[in-house]
């Protein structure tokens, strides 16, 4: 994120009236704090006790939410929910248009079987809302995963449908012994992107397949949204296995779906 990224959504937002200069000056900072009033009942921090850096991001993502765009939690971390709704910000200020993101299916996607299809989840899982919240689960496992936006965090709590929970958590037990901890964590298995999440599908006006908790993401970065192989890391041979376990137990890799955003895996076939 550049500082004048976030000077154009202060601006946005009615906060700030200063050049778009990427100087972080006493104009800008009034700006963020006046976000930080705004919006305090969203923050999931105290802002007065962190760092500047931290305070800048969660007024992006408080900034973003306000006008549309899905950030998710204002936590100050700055994840793939931030970067994605920072980019469908930026290209339809700069285009006048919303991006249409491509999810054209592959000649012979993966799936199949008892999974249900993309298009009739809401009959199988529910409506997105109360309705899917209702029926969440938290899986716990006996090991830790890094939380992908900040690796100082861990957690072993995934929460996910109660109609998935059974295979994911077959799934990654089995992806974690078959690598063992080391290899595991090396690869970046353990780099955990984000599971439930009550939002709309980036590039759409559908529901995304993370609002019906059948959806999760791993080690954003290099396996982004628009990136195919053999460019996305999980395109590497050492992670066929990965994809292969993911795919056996149910929750189909998006690689394999419709070609990119390798980072995701939802248990829902096209």
């Amino acid at each position: 994120m550049e500082n004048r990224h976030l000077q154009m959504l202060l601006a946005s937002c009615g906060f700030y009236q200063g050049g778009i200069d990427g100087v972080l000056g006493p104009i800008t900072q009034a700006a963020i704090r006046a976000v930080e009033a705004k919006h305090k009942d969203a923050y999931t921090f105290d802002p007065t006790t962190t760092f500047e850096k931290r305070r800048e991001t969660a007024a992006v993502q408080a900034c973003l939410n306000e006008l549309g765009f899905d950030a998710g939690d204002v936590d100050g971390w700055h994840g793939v929910n931030t970067e994605e709704a920072l980019n469908a910000y930026l290209f339809k200020q700069i285009n006048g248009h919303e991006e249409t993101i491509d999810r054209t299916p592959l000649p012979s996607p993966a799936g199949g079987g008892t999974i249900p299809k993309q298009n009739t989840v809401g009959t199988v899982y529910g409506t997105p809302g109360p309705a899917i919240e209702a029926q969440l689960v938290r899986l716990e496992f006996p090991f830790d995963f890094r939380i992908d936006w900040n690796l100082r965090q861990k957690t072993n709590k995934i929460r996910v449908h109660k109609d998935c929970a059974p295979q994911l958590e077959k799934a990654l037990t089995e992806i974690r012994n078959h690598y063992g901890e080391a290899r595991w964590r090396g690869l970046g298995l353990d780099r955990y992107a984000g599971a439930y999440n009550h939002r709309k599908m980036r590039g759409s006006n559908n529901w995304s397949m993370h609002a019906y908790g059948c959806a999760i993401d791993f080690f954003a970065a290099p396996n982004g949204l628009r990136t195919r192989c053999p460019g996305a890391l999980f395109c590497g041979a050492e992670y066929k296995d990965f994809l292969d376990i993911m795919e056996a137990n149910e929750w189909l890799p998006a690689i394999r779906l419709w070609g990119k955003d390798a980072m995701h895996f939802q248990r829902a076939r096209l």
